[in-house]
């Protein structure tokens, strides 16, 4: 019996509990208060994602929204 090599679409697919995150996990990330990324998210600096009446926050959008942040300071 032969094992074929795995390819990506062995993989699950979508968004795991990992990538999602609450309001208080980014800020305990970032270091500032909750307040301050709700309003990020309000603005549009943190892009968030309303389910309902919850805010939550994707982990590689909010990394990349503060790598595209960190550029425009240079």
């Amino acid at each position: 019996m032969t094992t074929q090599p795995s390819t990506d679409d062995d993989r699950p697919h979508g968004l795991t509990r990992a990538d999602i995150m609450t309001a208080r996990e980014v800020a305990d990330m970032l270091g500032v208060p909750v307040s301050t990324i709700l309003h990020w998210g309000r603005t549009g600096i943190l892009p968030r994602v309303k389910l309902g009446r919850h805010v939550r926050f994707i982990r590689t959008l909010v990394e990349h929204a503060l790598i595209d942040g960190a550029d425009t300071t240079r």
